[in-house]
């Protein structure tokens, strides 16, 4: 490999003479490391330029560092406006990317579709940052001789609505810098929100793309592709307005802060535009400590970007960030202020999610919640009916709501409590790691206790006696947890209910989330759900659960299922 650095710019006297600066021409492949497997490289059969390339296989990332602080003598690439590289993909639907980074990475995402070289040159304000951090050479960010790595391929191994990436691979050459790249244009002004109301009155065809993290794509629902409120919202719009062109569907990353979506735009809206886009951010952001001035420049960015994507054809219908259970029910309302300031400021359209959840009450909030941040399926629900309202509301249309078809009487489940003094008849215990204590107790004496020193290569699980249950039945369950030792190993632990097809509890089932949590408290907390029975189900049990690669110490006690009227 050749390093081009400054011998070049040494001769130059104005940014006029200056000459590209080749940071890597992928000639010798012996800088290159796998950071994150599975990811692999190799030399390229063919070149874009010179003699080498290097063809990367995918998902995850392979890196080159150029330097451990700053490059020698790389103040004069503070002149330059971008950068370039060649690419030849394999004509997947896939996207690659590409980072730069000192402090920071700086990424770009591309698509894969052609097979033959071709030259990409970006301008730093096209990068999106990884982090909390501004473009590269703004006021007071890192200036382009920050640069010391390079990377190919990011961390990401799901894709839309957690989607699994498939294997993929892409050839890249002669990474450089630009002297001159024009910057961004200024965004077209978006589709007035109106315009789509309009439509749903005139019932014309509507596509709505639901953007955001894992709540908006459902992570915790037994069937997310049913259940997720961009589902939902579908189904009710076309009972309630009266005909079927109204698309509602999901393009959500669990894991996702706005960033990713600014880097994303290339392939979130590779398609042809939706009418309108619907924009739910925050959660992930809050956990990445970002300020709520970050969270709305950042969100301004990611607006301007699908302008520019859809060429000014997309309305937007921003969520105020909405609230999540315990200390997140306060925690988010400043990200949902900065939503409420963009549409003011903006005129864009707002559904104020945020006060729609808080309704709810903070004492009621787990009844809707699968933990602390994604709504079950109740939630869901609640969020496409006040979303649809909101929406037949602001059209000014006035045909009634249909009321939801009326479920088939069930009559009441059978209730269960388990608090353990009379020890684990019953109780199916996969491992020696579980067992049955006296020295910690919700209520009583014992309580089973959970005790991982190390991961291992199957989740654990610990599983009620069964009982009979029907369809459409509806449960409360509750349990007091109590984690004595730090969560670690990024695994996380829960309590499910898994419904069977055959009445004894065993055979193929479906696993229902209760409540999932990854917080050391030092305190008992209690735990409760809502379950509704799926069709075709006769006998369910109680499941606690822990994740395989998870390290702690916890204990379980109280365990209480309570029968409840179907609403």
């Amino acid at each position: 490999m050749r390093l081009f650095l400054v011998t070049v710019l040494l001769v130059c006297t104005s940014i006029w003479a200056l000459e590209p600066v080749v940071l890597d021409d992928c000639e010798d492949l012996g800088g290159w490391t796998v950071s994150r497997k599975p990811a692999t490289f190799s030399r390229a059969p063919d070149a874009a330029q010179g003699d080498g390339a290097i063809l990367v296989t995918m998902p995850g990332n392979v890196q080159h560092t150029l330097a451990k602080s700053y490059v020698s003598g790389s103040a004069a690439w503070d002149a330059y406006e971008g950068f370039s590289f060649w690419v030849k993909g394999d004509g997947s639907d896939q996207y690659g990317s590409l980072a730069l980074r000192g402090r920071y990475p700086f990424v770009v995402f591309f698509e894969l579709k052609t097979t033959k070289w071709h030259k990409l040159t970006f301008h730093w304000r096209d990068l999106a940052p990884e982090s909390q951090a501004d473009p590269i050479g703004s006021f007071g960010a890192v200036p382009p001789s920050g640069i010391i790595r390079i990377r190919i391929g990011t961390r990401w191994t799901i894709g839309h609505n957690n989607a699994k990436v498939p294997k993929h691979s892409y050839c890249i050459d002669q990474i450089q810098l630009e002297p001159t790249v024009p910057a961004p244009a200024k965004p077209p002004t978006p589709r007035a929100f109106s315009e789509v109301l309009a439509k749903l009155k005139r019932k014309e065809p509507v596509r709505i793309q639901c953007m955001g993290d894992s709540i908006t794509a459902g992570t915790g629902l037994a069937n997310r592709d049913a259940e997720r409120y961009a589902t939902r919202t579908q189904e009710i719009l076309r009972a309630w307005l009266g005909y079927d062109d109204i698309t509602c569907y999901s393009r959500a990353v669990g894991g996702a802060k706005v960033n990713d979506g600014r880097a994303w735009i290339p392939r979130d809206f590779r398609d042809e535009a939706p009418d309108l886009v619907t924009i739910w951010y925050g959660y992930n952001d809050k956990s990445g400590a970002h300020t709520a001035d970050y969270f709305k420049r950042s969100l301004n960015d990611y607006i301007d970007r699908v302008c520019h994507a859809t060429g000014g054809k997309t309305a937007f219908l921003l969520f105020a960030t909405g609230p999540g259970c315990g200390p997140r029910f306060t925690m988010l309302d400043d990200f949902a202020q900065a939503v409420r300031e963009i549409t003011d400021e903006r005129g864009l359209g707002l559904f104020d999610v945020n006060r729609e959840l808080k309704t709810i009450g903070r004492k009621n909030m787990p009844d809707y919640f699968g933990d602390m941040a994604h709504p079950n399926k109740k939630g869901h629900l609640l969020i496409a009916n006040r979303l649809c309202d909101f929406l037949v509301a602001s059209a000014g249309i006035d045909t009634p709501k249909p009321k939801p078809p009326k479920k088939p009487v069930v009559k009441p489940g059978q209730a269960n409590f388990w608090d353990f003094e009379e020890g684990t008849e019953g109780w199916i215990i996969d491992t020696k790691e579980i067992s049955l204590v006296e020295n910690r107790a919700s209520s009583g004496l014992k309580s089973l206790k959970f005790d991982m020193p190390t991961a291992t290569a199957d989740h654990r699980h610990a599983y009620s006696p069964h009982f009979p249950v029907l369809p459409g039945q509806v449960y409360r369950i509750e349990a007091d947890t109590f984690l004595e030792t730090a969560l670690k190993g990024g695994g996380r632990y829960g309590i499910y209910v898994t419904a069977y097809h055959q009445a004894n509890g065993e055979g193929t089932n479906q696993v229902l989330q209760v409540r999932g949590v990854g917080y050391a408290t030092k305190l008992w907390e209690h735990w409760r759900g809502t379950i509704e029975i799926p069709t075709g189900m006769l006998s369910a049990r109680i499941m606690i659960w822990c994740h395989r690669d998870a390290t702690a110490t916890f204990y379980a006690d109280t365990i209480r299922v309570t029968p409840l009227k179907p609403e």
